[in-house]
């Protein structure tokens, strides 16, 4: 995953995220979305002729935190979430 940034001002941020599909970028705006300080979060996936495939992504804040810190909390609960299913995968298979 890449993530190339297209515009960064005061509490809005605008980037791509290289390698991913909508599968991840559903899932990153979801819990971005459940922060109380993102006031938008959205993204888009251009047509696959006119542009490679990859997720353009804003986050507008209310300034109280940055999109970065919006962005970070929202990974970390992705995170969080991945380890829970593995652990619960894990304790599914030792039986």
């Amino acid at each position: 995953m890449k993530i190339e940034v297209i515009r960064r001002e005061d509490n809005v941020l605008e980037f791509y995220i290289e390698g991913e599909d909508h599968t991840f970028a559903n899932l990153l705006k979801e819990y971005l979305e459940e922060n109380g300080h993102v006031t938008f979060a959205g993204y888009t996936i251009e047509h696959p002729i006119l542009m490679a495939r990859k997720p353009r992504f804003k986050v507008v804040t209310d300034g109280k935190i940055t999109p970065e810190k919006a962005l970070e909390e929202a990974a970390q609960k992705i995170f969080d979430g991945a380890r829970e299913a593995l652990e619960a995968w894990k304790k599914t298979l030792e039986g």
